[in-house]
């Protein structure tokens, strides 16, 4: 494929972040003093801004992708950081392609898991800000330390739990109950209305309890505290209400 000119590859990204604020109104951000989240623009000038115009294509088009799967199934995410996840599916690409491909993997995640899917996850932050990786990671980490959050490897471990939860709910497994229509799935042990939610997100963010700073391009991912625990003790402290349907 030729390039975008580097002028239609600006207006591309500036048209998605008119397309984000118009779906969900100002986008915020999780990082520590900063309200809203970096514009795809500015990610997309930081990332390919001086690559070859093949790149620059291939960005608008992954982006394009995550994004408005993002806002079809994940319409009540409350934080927009994708500076890493968009950093990190650059740096696990070897070619242009490979970025097409390995955003086309995200999109079809957030297909498996959002509102739509008999899953039924309210939001994506469990991915964005590497909560499911360092528990993940955490297994084994001599076998999955190299493993990135938005690598291959992770990403097929995702997509190859969501079917599994898919049909163990197809074949009425108690674990994993219908929903009824409109009700979201909650794994948890607290509440995660929007309320609770970015209470406990911005309390975790506050106390440098994340494992990926997802606000950030260079972030250096992190699975050296026991991220999950340490999540439903803020919960506790904060004084969240249990979750309506604890796994």
């Amino acid at each position: 494929m030729t390039g975008r000119p580097a002028v239609e590859w600006v207006q591309a990204m500036r048209a998605l972040d008119a397309e984000l604020e118009a779906g969900i109104g100002v986008p915020a951000s999780l990082a520590p003093g900063r309200p809203r989240a970096q514009s795809l623009l500015s990610i997309a000038t930081e990332l390919v801004g001086q690559r070859e115009a093949a790149w620059q294509d291939a960005f608008v088009e992954a982006t394009t992708s995550v994004l408005r799967s993002l806002l079809e199934h994940f319409p009540g995410n409350l934080y927009w950081d994708l500076d890493f996840l968009l950093a990190a599916l650059i740096e696990e690409a070897g070619r242009p392609d490979d970025l097409r491909a390995g955003a086309a993997t995200v999109a079809r995640l957030q297909e498996l898991f959002g509102c739509h899917s008999v899953i039924a996850f309210r939001y994506l932050h469990d991915l964005t800000y590497g909560f499911d990786w360092a528990r993940w990671v955490a297994r084994k980490p001599a076998e999955r330390a190299g493993v990135g959050p938005f690598s291959a490897t992770f990403l097929a471990h995702v997509e190859r739990r969501g079917q599994e939860i898919t049909a163990a709910i197809a074949a009425g497994d108690v674990r994993f109950p219908r929903l009824p229509r409109g009700e979201f799935r909650n794994p948890f042990p607290f509440s995660r209305t929007p309320r609770h939610e970015a209470r406990l997100l911005m309390d975790l963010a506050g106390r440098d309890l994340i494992p990926v700073y997802a606000w950030c391009t260079t972030a250096r991912p992190r699975f050296d505290l026991p991220f999950a625990e340490l999540r439903e003790e803020r919960a506790r402290a904060l004084g969240l209400p249990p979750g309506p349907r604890p796994a």
